[in-house]
C-alpha cells in the first residue's frame, strides 16, 4: 500500500519527559516522510530540473493547509520508526497525502496532510500541473481519489 517508506530512529530531543514523542514531533515525522516521498518520486523519474525538492519548478509550490493527527500508540527514545507515506486525494489545487508510522508492524500515528499548490509570485491557489498527478500516479500502488 505505501511505496515510500523511510527509516527514522527517535532521538532524545524529540522525547518528553515520560519517554515518549512529544505529541507536536508527529507532525515533524510528517514533514521528513513527505521529503522523502518526493526523493522517492524524484529517483522514480520526476523533472531533475526543478532542483531540490520542489517538484513543480522555481515558480510554483505547496504549503499545508489542514493537518490531522490520529494518535494510536507511543514511540520511545531510541526506537526505530518506519514513515510510510502515499498520496490519498487530488483537488484542483490540492492533494491529501496521508503518513503513517510504524515500529515494527505496530501502528503508531497516522498524519493526514492538506497542501495547496499555488503561484509563488500571487501567493494564490494555482492549478497542480498534469505532469505531476501524472508522476503520482505512475509510483503509487493505490490510486489517489480525484485522480
Amino acid at each position: 500500500m505505501f511505496r515510500s517508506i523511510a527509516p527514522k530512529r527517535v532521538h532524545y530531543h524529540e522525547v518528553d519527559m515520560q519517554n515518549i514523542v512529544f505529541n507536536a514531533n508527529y507532525l515533524m515525522f510528517a514533514d521528513v516522510g513527505i521529503t522523502e516521498y518526493f526523493r522517492a518520486l524524484r529517483i522514480a523519474g520526476g523533472p531533475p530540473e526543478t532542483g531540490g525538492f520542489n517538484l513543480f519548478g522555481p515558480d510554483h509550490d505547496m504549503m499545508v493547509r489542514h493537518a490531522a493527527v490520529d494518535f494510536r500508540a507511543s514511540a520511545v527514545a531510541d526506537d526505530m520508526i518506519d514513515l510510510a507515506v502515499r498520496m490519498v486525494r487530488f483537488g484542483n489545487s490540492s492533494m491529501t497525502s496521508q503518513c503513517a508510522m510504524f515500529r515494527g508492524e505496530e501502528l503508531l500515528n497516522v498524519v493526514t496532510i492538506s497542501y495547496v499548490h499555488f503561484a509563488v509570485e500571487t501567493r494564490r491557489p494555482a492549478p497542480i500541473p498534469q505532469f505531476f498527478r501524472d508522476m503520482v500516479m505512475a509510483f503509487e500502488v493505490v490510486r489517489p481519489d480525484g485522480s
